[in-house]
């Protein structure tokens, strides 16, 4: 054979070669270079373009975004605390970008913000959310501040909202001072920058914002005392101008100032004097309030939910239910979250809530007083102190409704079936309000302080009668 022959044959066999292996492979399956099956799929007929008109990579942010919105639910199912959850938040953000952190950060604060909306429309108001995340992670109430205030300023609620939850929001933003918008405000808020700039490190403020989140996500849904936000209509413009206090509300000030003085001094004959003229004008205030409105068909209550610290929260619940029962009140408490709540006429629920605040600052000084007499006695044992305040709670039921009944009589018969209907008219809100109630029994008294609890309530000075001027 010929040098030209061989060299034909043998190009004949590399070409034949090239076209069995670009043509059959096992099972039939006919494979193709990779660019080529690109351009199949993706039906682009420019000629020369290595680049496809559509497919993974022109959706890149939407892949980031999807990523981190994985490593967040990822995140969000661990519901532990302590170092356990920082090495999971560790672990998760290690292999992420700056710019995937950002945008976790946003995904963050918009489900914080879904959670207080739904939150909102299923019975919550502002402080009772603080409350609950203080009680529960003390740490994290400033954050959730930050956030529930952050939320209403985007929301527009400042224009919207009732005075109460104006009020209630007014408070909150002050606890959130610290963590405000930095800079001109242009730029979104995020909860994990902003504490970042306020000196956290990143991996302990998302440590502590992963907790905070599940502890939000697993609240349970409260009674509606009051419209959510979706029911609070358009915005209202609001004069500039500060209205001059009522007459009621400069009177419910002087009654806040008189118990505030009976808090402050140490002499208990001045403590008493300061509590007895104000009782003398939450009892004139409560009366000409019922005879104002003795000719109007319709009664209005409402509902106040009063937030109860520890130790001993579900203790001082008794002594709320003491002072409500004597002024005409229906009080209910929530045990798991620490909140009781008070159904009344607005006069009612408001001196209830001022005298029981006074009754247990004088019980707690009172109760330290006891417990000091002997140190290192029993006298400051945990049983000692529940049962002193058992007894106070009592004992101060006891005094504050022969009070009441005393000062009924002393109005006269008038006075009766406008009470009666108050009372009927209560009754039926908290019925309609809370369906299903139960009530709970005590534990273990400690017999010594019981003993100084009814003391110290004997001490309290109530003035009955008619009232003057």
């Amino acid at each position: 054979m010929g040098k030209n022959n061989r060299q034909r044959r043998a190009a004949k066999q590399r070409a034949k070669r090239r076209g069995t292996s670009g043509s059959a492979r096992p099972g039939g399956r006919t494979h193709q270079p990779a660019e080529e099956e690109t351009f199949a799929q993706s039906g682009n007929d420019q000629q020369g373009n290595p680049f496809p008109r559509s497919g993974p990579w022109q959706n890149f942010e939407d892949l980031r975004r999807n990523r981190a919105q994985r490593s967040l639910d990822r995140l969000l199912r661990f519901r532990s605390s302590g170092p356990l959850v920082s090495h999971v938040v560790e672990h998760e953000l290690l292999s992420l970008q700056p710019a995937d952190l950002k945008l976790m950060d946003e995904l963050i604060t918009g489900r914080l913000y879904a959670l207080v909306t739904s939150l909102w429309e299923h019975g919550w108001q502002p402080l009772d959310l603080v409350h609950v995340v203080r009680k529960a992670i003390p740490r994290s109430a400033q954050h959730i501040a930050a956030v529930i205030t952050e939320h209403a300023r985007s929301a527009g609620a400042d224009d919207r909202a009732p005075r109460e939850w104006r009020n209630q929001l007014r408070a909150v933003a002050e606890e959130a001072a610290e963590l405000t918008p930095f800079g001109d405000g242009h730029d979104p808020w995020l909860l994990i920058e902003t504490m970042t700039r306020a000196g956290y490190r990143l991996l302990d403020a998302w440590a502590e914002v992963v907790v905070l989140a599940g502890q939000v996500a697993s609240l349970p849904i409260l009674e509606a005392i009051a419209p959510p936000p979706s029911a609070w209509g358009k915005p209202v413009a609001r004069s500039s101008v500060t209205e001059p206090d009522s007459e009621r509300h400069k009177l419910l000030n002087r009654i806040r100032a008189l118990l505030a003085k009976a808090e402050a001094t140490p002499y208990a004959a001045e403590a008493e004097s300061f509590t007895a003229k104000a009782q003398d004008l939450m009892t004139r205030h409560a009366i000409d309030e019922a005879l104002l409105g003795a000719s109007e068909e319709r009664i209005d209550v409402l509902a106040q939910r009063i937030h109860l610290q520890s130790p001993y929260a579900s203790t001082k619940a008794s002594l709320l239910n003491a002072v409500g029962k004597a002024n005409r009140c229906k009080v209910i408490y929530f045990d798991q979250l620490a909140i009781a709540t008070v159904v009344g006429v607005p006069v009612d629920v408001d001196q209830v809530e001022m005298l029981f605040t006074s009754l247990l600052i004088q019980a707690t000084r009172a109760m330290a007083e006891a417990g000091a007499a002997r140190p290192g006695s029993f006298d400051r044992s945990a049983t000692f102190r529940r049962s002193f305040l058992t007894a106070y709670a009592v004992r101060i039921g006891e005094r504050l409704s022969e009070a009441n009944t005393a000062a009924t009589e002393s109005y006269g018969k008038e006075l009766v079936p406008l009470l009666a209907r108050q009372e009927d008219a209560v009754q039926q809100e908290f019925d309609r309000l809370f369906p299903h109630t139960r009530s709970i029994g005590g534990g273990y008294l400690d017999r010594r302080g019981w003993e100084a609890g009814r003391k110290a309530a004997d001490r309290a000075v109530f003035t009955t009668g008619r009232i003057t001027a």
